[in-house]
């Protein structure tokens, strides 16, 4: 499926291999607009609780075996959740655990199939990006540039990772700011992050500035960049989760096209400003604006569809030619959250 992949034990010495970006184009204006077609609810199915459901935060379908992979954050454990063949229910497979992880204290954020490996962030802010075979024995490690690490904001470092369908690239991106880059998300103000696009067979490395949208009114909360899906080796679906207290939630899920963005190229930009070209950026869905239907939540909400969502993974095509994304939350092994699988239908993927 994925032989571009095989080039991966390549990029283990490659560090921080870049290239300067292309010249020319304004880029950069945020473009927040309506979605451009009908994204409706296909299904929520909220998991039983026990540990091998709690804190899911990174995701990988595989189709041939209607597999939704799901990584914990809070164990090295890989946790295959098996779809019903209408993708409304899901049944909790056996967990595979992963052996000879280097990193001291578990982490894992985000989670990649490529061929037969898996790939996951394990840890978010040292950061580090290791693969693993089917049985969960860690085979190597995937260099980042040095930044996410020194300057990673707390535990706001990568927590997305993707493969675009082609194997090419695997993309992540850091959550909030890293401290050269800008402050964390305010009420009047996004974040800014870097979002990292690694050449699978080359170890080349890309980057692009991306900016979220404002957190909700208050005191405290925050939002970020919670995951990355690759439609394309170019279009990406960028998962903006935010919190704030006695609100709740804030889930939107944006679309940006890296073919168009050479203006907001950063890998030689040692500090980003609030004046840096960003992406351009399309909405997809507000989880929030979507008919909750019979879903209900134990805390405060202002849509009961919503949760921690951390996990974002792409589904098959349906018969009306949309296609089908599923979120699942992070319930933090929380009584006031809920480990839950949103599954939408959404056209134009």
């Amino acid at each position: 499926m994925l032989a571009a992949v095989a080039g991966l034990s390549s990029l283990l010495a490659c560090g921080d291999a870049t290239t300067a970006p292309p010249s020319g184009g304004d880029g950069g204006a945020i473009e927040a607009g309506a979605p451009s077609a009908e994204v409706t609810v296909h299904a929520v199915f909220d998991l039983p609780r026990g540990a091998d459901t709690e804190a899911l935060s990174g995701a990988a379908f595989e189709p041939a075996t209607r597999t939704l992979y799901a990584l914990r954050d809070n164990a090295p454990r890989i946790v295959p959740l098996i779809a019903s063949e209408s993708f409304d229910a899901f049944t909790v497979g056996a967990p595979i655990a992963l052996t000879g992880h280097t990193a001291q204290t578990w982490d894992g954020e985000g989670l990649v199939l490529a061929g037969d490996a898996f790939i996951a962030v394990t840890s978010e802010t040292t950061p580090t990006v290791e693969r693993f075979d089917r049985t969960g024995q860690r085979v190597d490690a995937v260099s980042i540039p040095a930044r996410f690490a020194s300057q990673a904001s707390n535990n706001k470092g990568l927590e997305s990772l993707a493969i675009t369908p082609s194997g090419r690239w695997l993309v992540t991106a850091n959550e909030s700011a890293l401290v050269s880059d800008g402050a964390p998300a305010t009420p009047t103000k996004g974040t800014t992050v870097r979002i990292l696009r690694r050449d699978t067979a080359s170890g080349v490395d890309e980057e692009y500035a991306y900016r979220t949208d404002p957190r909700a009114p208050g005191g405290g909360g925050d939002m970020g960049v919670s995951e990355i899906a690759a439609v394309t080796d170019d279009v990406l679906l960028v998962l903006e989760r935010g919190y704030q207290s006695g609100f709740g939630n804030t889930v939107k899920i944006y679309e940006v096209d890296l073919s168009g963005g050479s203006a907001a190229r950063v890998e030689d930009v040692p500090a980003l400003s609030e004046t840096t070209p960003v992406l351009d950026k399309r909405l997809v869905v507000d989880v929030g604006a979507l008919p909750p239907g019979s879903a209900s939540h134990p805390a405060t909400q202002p849509n009961p569809l919503l949760d921690n969502y951390e996990a974002l993974a792409l589904g098959p095509a349906q018969p009306d030619g949309r296609r089908l994304v599923f979120l699942l939350s992070d319930d933090n092994a929380s009584r006031t959250q809920v480990a839950r699988v949103l599954v939408l239908a959404v056209p134009g993927l």
